[in-house]
């Protein structure tokens, strides 16, 4: 049996273009400190290259068959290898990875998706949130055998205009842009963001607390964040995330002063020449060459806060 029995699972969800880069960053560099209070952290390329079953399982997951045993077993091995010396100790596991909902690039842009294995083949963002986290719940459940977790799903909005800018320019900036939805004025026209209301996703979500202790969190970005001190989004978090260590966390951090991330932004918008740029530079670059591209957009054209 795993030693591994956490009283909480945080999953942190996004949205995306609240933040989550600037977050995920910070909890990455301290992961030891947060193994010292109990608490486990796992980030997109943790979840990703560390527990490869689960992510496949929270993307292509079916109803009508049971966990895969592979999924339970790398999963447990992954979470205890990470947990240290002693698992025992961790009382809460951290997720923070904006995809949990769904990403933009399968919500926005890719056409109807055929022959997927669960059928969760249509575009709008967010349309299979509860799906998706459903998977990853029971996932988890089963991997530590475990079913009394208090969970909290959280997760920041921000105002719907701001929101789908932001995420058309991410999608510019990543490449994955066509030639129709590369003006905002026909992406906002044509994308579909129905289902990323934050009322209507606490509404939805809600419905995951039949069999579980479950708690929503929604936090306003706006009203959460100063885009001159970027630090202030990070105790806001940490408030609703780890509320009993989150003032001992706050004075640890900001007394280190070799922490680099703390007052560094980061996954920056682009100016409107770096707009035209990514536009007029999508049919010359390679899938494996535009990472690159990215970050000269970032690094020389950068909206200015």
């Amino acid at each position: 049996m795993s030693q591994l029995k956490p009283d909480r699972i945080v999953l942190h969800c996004g949205l995306h273009k609240t933040g989550s880069t600037y977050i995920q960053r910070n909890l990455q560099t301290n992961r030891e400190l947060l193994l010292q209070h109990g608490v486990l952290y796992l980030g997109p390329n943790t979840f990703k290259k560390r527990c490869p079953e689960l992510w496949r399982h929270l993307q292509w997951g079916r109803w009508d068959r049971k966990t895969p045993q592979n999924l339970k077993s790398q999963t447990r091995a992954t979470l205890l290898e990470l947990a240290g010396e002693h698992p025992e100790s961790i009382h809460t596991i951290f997720f923070s990875f904006e995809a949990i909902f769904g990403t933009l690039r399968s919500g926005l842009v890719d056409e109807r998706r055929k022959n997927v294995p669960n059928n969760e083949h249509k575009t709008g963002l967010y349309r299979y949130a509860k799906s998706r986290t459903k998977r990853l719940m029971t996932g988890l459940e089963d991997s530590l055998e475990h079913r009394s977790i208090a969970w909290t799903i959280l997760f920041a909005s921000r105002s719907h205009e701001a929101f789908v800018r932001s995420c058309h320019t991410q999608l510019l900036k990543e490449g994955r842009h066509t030639p129709e939805t590369s003006h905002f004025d026909t992406f906002r026209q044509t994308a579909d963001f129905s289902r990323t209301d934050p009322g209507s996703l606490e509404q939805t979500l809600s419905k995951l607390s039949s069999k579980r202790e479950l708690k929503i969190v929604c936090i306003d970005y706006e009203q959460a964040s100063d885009p001159q001190e970027p630090s202030t989004f990070l105790w806001n978090v940490l408030k609703q995330a780890l509320p009993q260590q989150a003032d001992l966390l706050r004075q640890q951090l900001e007394a280190n002063t070799d922490n680099g991330n703390l007052n560094k932004t980061t996954n920056p918008g682009l100016n409107e020449r770096g707009l035209e740029l990514a536009i007029q530079a999508r049919p010359l670059f390679k899938r494996s060459e535009w990472k690159l591209f990215r970050k000269f957009l970032e690094k020389n054209f950068a909206k200015s806060l």
